[in-house]
């Protein structure tokens, strides 16, 4: 609920950290997200029986708050929800900030896949969390997303200057598909 710093990149499986919560606590999860203003990153994944269509609007409503920051999001591993609202989702992301984003691809088809990531290209002209040098604490901790922001060119000399190029050669750390083995480490960075 609070501004907490852990709360710029919020790996909510660090607070719930049973994938079989119900629905009620991920809604009050969600209530208390709605009231933060500096969580940049949020990694909502792998919570399969407390994520479903209505925490998903709910979800969509908090990131088109225009108080939220979230530009960052992982929502892999989420079963329960209907393409329906996934569609929706796309087409709602039009109206926030993500800019960098994974969902899982067997729980979305090819088609909304190409959605989801012609959206969050486009929304990358609404601003620069992303690729802000100034940022660049919060941008190495964004992995694990169909393009990490670490990778954007502009930041090269940034990412340098700041010894992170180690990070820019570990495939498992960013996420590449193939190198987990199904194993996702939420607290790798």
């Amino acid at each position: 609920k609070r501004n907490h710093p852990d709360m710029v990149v919020l790996k909510m499986k660090k607070y719930l950290n049973d994938p079989d919560i119900p629905s009620v606590v991920m809604d009050a999860a969600l209530d208390a997200l709605e009231e933060n203003s500096n969580c940049q990153s949020l990694y909502i994944q792998n919570f399969n029986k407390a994520m479903h269509n209505d925490q998903m609007m709910h979800l969509l409503g908090i990131l088109q708050s225009p108080k939220c920051k979230i530009w960052c999001l992982n929502i892999g591993e989420t079963y329960e929800v209907s393409t329906r609202v996934w569609t929706k989702f796309a087409r709602g992301l039009k109206k926030t900030k993500v800019t960098h984003m994974y969902a899982s691809e067997h729980t979305i088809s090819t088609e909304l896949k190409e959605k989801f990531r012609n959206v969050i290209r486009r929304n990358r002209k609404k601003h620069d969390m992303h690729i802000n040098p100034n940022n660049l604490d919060v941008i190495i901790k964004c992995t694990h997303c169909w393009w990490n922001p670490i990778n954007a060119k502009v930041l090269r000399p940034y990412i340098r200057d700041h010894g992170y190029e180690h990070i820019l050669m570990d495939k498992e750390l960013l996420g590449v598909k193939g190198t987990t083995e199904g194993r996702y480490n939420a607290d790798a960075i």
